[in-house]
This record gives C-alpha cells, structure tokens and sequence, in this order.
C-alpha cells in the first residue's frame, strides 16, 4: 500500500494538449511539478478536491463535469523510498487558476514534458504516457 493517498485533478486546456501542474514554494518538500490535489485525510474523494482545488489554485470545481480517469502509484515526489497513489479526476474549474497556499507557480505542461527533469516521476512516466495512450492529452 502507498504511503500517501492523493486525490489528484487533472485540468486539460481547450485543445487538450497541456494540463496543469503546481510547483510548491522551496519551504516544502519538493518543488517538482506535481498534480494539483491532495491527501483526503477522512473526506470524500470530492471534498478533498474542492478544498484542495480551492487552497491551491483558488477555484472551484464543476462537480457535474467530474470524471475518474485512473489511479497511478509510483514514487512520491520529495519523499526518497515512499510511493503515492493518486486518484486522478478530471474536471472544469470554476474560476482563473491562481497559485494560492503552499503553491508557489502554476505550469501548463505537455506530452513532450516527459522529459523534463523538473516534472514528478510519477507525471512523467506514469500519468502523461497513460493520458496519451488514451487520447486524452494530444
């Protein structure tokens, strides 16, 4: 089982070749660009995201638009021998993304960031390769 357990939301642009990620500010423990989302403690899979959505990116979701696209475990970004398991949704955002909370930059980014250095491994080799396979992310 994963040492973390994250809710996860995927935020593709218009013509779904980019998808948003957050880079935390350097007083955390990475600063990889990761998915916007986060631990659901005791929540709902919902509730996470709209008060993960809503402390990071200052947004809500349309909860009606809210789709499962899968689940990708793999190692957890600034914590050396532990993996995370994220729940990825995807959803339309209620409001203009703007880093908030512990999120220092907001990235758009593609499937040619595979292999960009800075994108969390588990972005790079996990979700990206599967969104593409799947013709969600062009």
């Amino acid at each position: 089982m994963a040492y973390f357990e994250k809710i996860g939301l995927l935020v593709l642009n218009e013509d779904a070749t980019k998808f948003l990620v957050c880079e935390k500010s350097p007083d955390y423990d990475t600063t990889e660009y990761i998915m916007p989302g986060g631990q659901r403690h005791d929540m709902s899979d919902v509730a996470c995201l709209r008060k993960k959505i809503d402390d990071e990116l200052g947004c809500d979701i349309r909860t009606e638009s809210l789709e499962l696209i899968g689940e990708y475990i793999g190692p957890a970004a600034g914590h050396p021998g532990k993996d995370v398991w994220i729940r990825l949704y995807c959803a339309k955002l209620l409001g203009i993304p703007t880093p908030s909370s512990e999120i220092d930059v907001l990235h758009w980014i593609g499937k040619d960031d595979r292999d960009n250095p800075r994108v969390s491994y588990i972005v790079r080799e996990k979700i990206i390769p599967d969104l593409v396979k799947r013709k969600i992310l062009y």
